[in-house]
């Protein structure tokens, strides 16, 4: 699968508010609602009907199957895993154990709910209404396989013959062939998604290295993660009740500039994060430039091979799943994400801390046993953002924070495809002199795995690798908000603002 295809597939419906887009955020919103007006999980019954309008199926061919779907999202929404609808047991089943400030998701993060899969076709190249049965049939003149024959005066298509070559599709001269392809499949950069023997979506789990793409790829809203919302806001009950003497401190993705609109400015964010009753907010992008700092040491200690950066740990499961080989090459350092909250863990090693960014990866990324003592909670900005409006938290509204001073504009730039290689290799040319570091970056996993192949091949000889999962790098996460290239002007913008270009930790600063 080609790197163009996940990009076209993934950016297709990205900035448009589709019925898919209310429904995952409306569930989101109710959900935090109904923890907010403390009601009892004998209650849950009651939810979906907050949610969805019985008799009038807005969705879907009926009403009760938009109940069963909207059900298992909200077991989702509590981080608890779908039900089995065979096994004939309630869909609430043990939904009063997510009823907690303790963790609960487990793996696997990212699940099909049958109900809502339409079975798409895997891939097929098929003929459409506007073939015009033409004289040339050019499409059948190039076919190297003679899949292609006119039984009714209309192209048809052998597909047990065809190699989906997508020679016919180039030459059709009224455009009348296309290929059909599962979108989210299309979006699975390690082709870990087919069909079962229904013809259900199904994740190789052993694959799946929890990018995400491909939940905000299906146009029916047929895959999901599993969500942390639901125990954030018991910690958040708990905490601004005083029951809970824990401080809790949000820790932000770079990538957070631009996702509220473009009247929303990074301190009204920060200050809004403050309002749902955190004690402290931190940028990641301080992480950042922790880990630039390290990987920038590593040119000068270790030059002759090259070195992948670790930020993004889809790209860094997939690089050394496909290719155990250069397992070593990718840098032993930890992330963005665990360097910020070990920085605060040093201070306060009774906090929780709650990392808010672009990324279902991270989830999965905290639940690992080397991370789950320094991140307690991941939530992506569109679970923030149901927060937001559960709280009748009105950003636009809110004054000025005090500025944010905790990171330089390289580990601001993170966020952007290449701006983890950018800052390395100005910080490595800037501290230790090192010059023409050969760069190559990838973002998408299908265009990562062709990097590496070429790198295989001794086609390609790089210093420093970057690979991303994301179109556009984390801005393109499926957790955002903001279209990828709005992010990425913000981001930017958001960095030429820092106070310095370079990581210095001589004096950090002070904490927002």
């Amino acid at each position: 699968m080609k790197d163009i295809g996940v990009k076209r597939v993934f950016e297709r419906m990205r900035g448009i508010y589709t019925p898919v887009t209310d429904l995952r955020r409306r569930l989101l919103m109710e959900t935090v609602r109904f923890i907010l007006d403390k009601k009892d999980p004998s209650e849950i019954e009651a939810l979906p009907y907050d949610i969805i309008e019985m008799g009038k199926p807005t969705y879907r061919c009926c009403s009760y199957r938009e109940l069963s779907i909207v059900k298992q999202r909200i077991r989702l929404a509590f981080g608890l895993a779908p039900v089995d609808e065979k096994a004939h047991t309630s869909l609430f089943k043990d939904i009063e154990k997510a009823f907690t400030s303790e963790k609960v998701i487990t793996t696997p993060l990212v699940n099909v709910i049958k109900a809502a899969c339409e079975k798409c076709p895997e891939d097929q190249v098929i003929v459409t209404d506007k073939c015009q049965a033409c004289m040339a049939h050019p499409c059948s003149i190039v076919c190297p396989r003679n899949a292609i024959s006119f039984p009714d005066d209309k192209a048809h298509i052998d597909q047990e013959k065809c190699i989906k070559c997508m020679k016919c599709v180039q030459v059709c001269p009224y455009s009348a062939i296309t290929r059909m392809v599962r979108p989210c499949a299309e979006a699975c950069g390690v082709q870990a998604i087919d069909s079962d023997e229904e013809g259900y979506a199904r994740i190789h789990q052993e694959i799946c290295v929890s990018c995400g793409l491909c939940t905000v790829s299906c146009p029916f809203a047929a895959i999901s993660d599993k969500s942390e919302i639901a125990q954030v806001t018991h910690a958040l009950m708990e905490h601004n009740e005083r029951s809970n003497h824990q401080k809790l401190y949000a820790i932000v993705a770079p990538s957070f500039t631009g996702q509220f609109g473009v009247k929303v400015t990074p301190e009204m964010i920060f200050e809004g994060i403050r309002r749902l009753g955190f004690d402290r907010v931190m940028e990641v992008a301080y992480g950042a430039d922790h880990d630039t700092v390290i990987l920038a040491e590593k040119f000068k200690e270790e030059q002759g091979t090259f070195l992948g950066t670790s930020c993004c740990p889809s790209w860094v499961m997939t690089a050394k799943s496909a290719y155990p080989d250069f397992a070593g090459n990718i840098a032993q350092s930890f992330t963005p994400m665990v360097e910020t909250a070990l920085k605060i863990k040093e201070s306060d090693a009774n906090a929780k801390v709650i990392f808010i960014g672009p990324c279902i990866a991270k989830k999965y990324e905290a639940l690992t046993e080397e991370v789950a003592g320094y991140v307690d909670y991941v939530l992506t900005f569109e679970e923030l953002a149901a927060l937001f409006v559960a709280y009748d938290i009105d950003l636009p509204t809110l004054e000025q924070s005090p500025a944010i001073k905790d990171a330089s504009a390289l580990g601001r730039g993170y966020a952007n495809a290449s701006g983890v290689g950018t800052a390395i290799i100005r910080t490595a040319e800037e501290e230790f002199g090192i010059t023409d570091i050969k760069f190559e970056k990838a973002d998408t996993l299908s265009a990562c795995l062709d990097m590496l192949k070429g790198i295989a091949k001794g086609e390609t000889h790089p210093d420093l690798v970057e690979g991303m999962a994301c179109p556009g790098g984390c801005v393109g996460g499926p957790g955002t908000l903001a279209s990828p290239s709005t992010a990425a002007r913000h981001v930017a913008r958001f960095a030429a603002a820092a106070d310095s270009v370079f990581p210095n930790f001589e004096e950090e600063g002070t904490k927002s």
